[in-house]
This record gives C-alpha cells, structure tokens and sequence, in this order.
C-alpha cells in the first residue's frame, strides 16, 4: 500500500507541474482517469499537512521547476531553485522527529 501511495504522489506532483490536464496527463502516461482524479483529490485534501514548500518563489515567480521529494511516503517536499541548505536541513529534521 504504501509503494502504491508513492506512485501516485509522485503521479500527481508530475501532473501539478506539467501544465496538463488530469485526461491528457493519463493519456501519456496510460493512467486511469478515475483513478487519477480519485488520488488527485485525496492528496489535495492532504496537502495542508503533507506538502511542504521549501525555498524562494512559487510557481508565478520562478521560471525553473522545483525538485520534487516523497519523504517517507507521507511528505512531498518541493524544493525551489536556490533553497538554502540550513533552512532544507531543519525542515528535515522536523520531518525526522515526526517519524
């Protein structure tokens, strides 16, 4: 269960920053819409307590996509262009506490 959480984390962090609809996304990468759509939501739901973004700028802002990490299968930690590296590492280590 926990792999196939991954998947779809990892699914939909690609999907939010393609630019592509949830059906063209699911087209290219042969993934069930209702499937997808159902993932998309429940991990949305989450996000309040599962994303974490880390680093200057947003999407409106920066031009370069972030790097995107599952952490244990329960954070997806966006990291921008130019994260500090003191900053990334307590952001870890609150994460490592959690655990």
């Amino acid at each position: 269960m926990k792999q196939e959480r991954e998947w779809w984390v990892r699914h939909v962090a690609a999907w939010r920053s393609s630019g592509l609809s949830q059906a063209e996304y699911c087209r290219l990468h042969n993934v069930v819409v209702g499937s997808f759509g159902r993932w998309a939501s429940k991990l949305r739901s989450e996000a309040g307590r599962s994303l974490v973004e880390v680093g200057k700028g947003f999407p409106a802002q920066v031009k370069e996509k972030p790097i995107e990490l599952v952490v244990d299968g329960r954070y997806l930690l966006r990291l921008w262009p130019g994260t500090d590296r003191d900053h990334l590492g307590e952001v870890l280590s609150v994460l490592e506490d959690r655990a």
